[in-house]
């Protein structure tokens, strides 16, 4: 009988200790999936307070080099002033283009130097008669009434670019190169001179018949001095 309460006693007592070393594990379990928890958090915060989060950057269009005020948005894309750069969001000017159609069609109501971001306001639309924003100094616009045989105007657009001849006769002088066509309407074509250039085209306007001759837009060369004088057989 002493031998039996022994043995019951002994099972309870392993009973006790295998329960007591399950509750103290799940404890240690619970402690360290809380104090993983808390590094993780830690770690986080203290992550996301010590990384630097790049600025998000804007496409903005800065000028190539001094454009005066006047300048028409077509002459500066031919020339090729503009180009894009990138910069942070909080260094894009107020109104700066991010693409240069946005002021298609348009003339510069300011200068812009060199360096400088471009914006919509330095733009102003152009008026229905732009002569003066495509001249300057001793330039002039000059208009004259040729016909779509003589004077192309059937094809002429502003920006073109033509050579300039007198028919006297039966020979013909070339009397100007690569003269800047401003405007054509109705067949009324508006050169752009110099006044001295005013003064030649002008005066064999009076007397002899004007033909245009289109240049090409890229690579244009030259066979023939102005002054030249050709005449039927005398030019091979």
């Amino acid at each position: 009988m002493e031998a039996s309460r022994h043995f019951g006693k002994s099972a309870s007592g392993s009973r006790g200790s295998a329960l007591s070393n399950r509750r103290t594990a799940i404890l240690v379990a619970v402690v360290s999936a809380v104090l993983a928890a808390v590094l993780i958090y830690l770690f986080v915060s203290h992550y996301q307070k010590n990384t630097v989060v790049a600025p998000p950057n804007s496409t903005v269009w800065v000028a190539k080099r001094y454009i005066p005020a006047g300048t028409p948005q077509s002459q500066i894309a031919a020339a090729g002033l503009l180009k894009s750069t990138q910069v942070p969001a909080s260094q894009a000017v107020l109104g700066a283009i991010s693409d240069p159609s946005a002021v298609a069609g348009q003339t510069t109501s300011v200068a812009i130097e060199a360096g400088q971001q471009v914006t919509v306001g330095d733009f102003t639309k152009t008026a229905a008669n732009p002569i003066t924003a495509y001249i300057k100094g001793d330039q002039r616009g000059v208009a004259f009434t040729l016909d779509s045989e003589h004077g192309l105007t059937s094809y002429l657009q502003p920006d073109d670019t033509v050579d300039i001849m007198a028919l006297k006769g039966n020979s013909t002088e070339l009397l100007l190169k690569d003269v800047t066509i401003i405007a054509n309407s109705g067949g009324i074509v508006v050169l752009r001179l110099t006044d001295k250039q005013a003064l030649i085209v002008t005066a064999a306007s009076a007397v002899d018949t004007l033909w245009l001759a289109m240049r090409p837009t890229i690579n244009a060369t030259n066979s023939i001095k102005v002054g030249a004088v050709g005449s039927v057989g005398s030019i091979g």
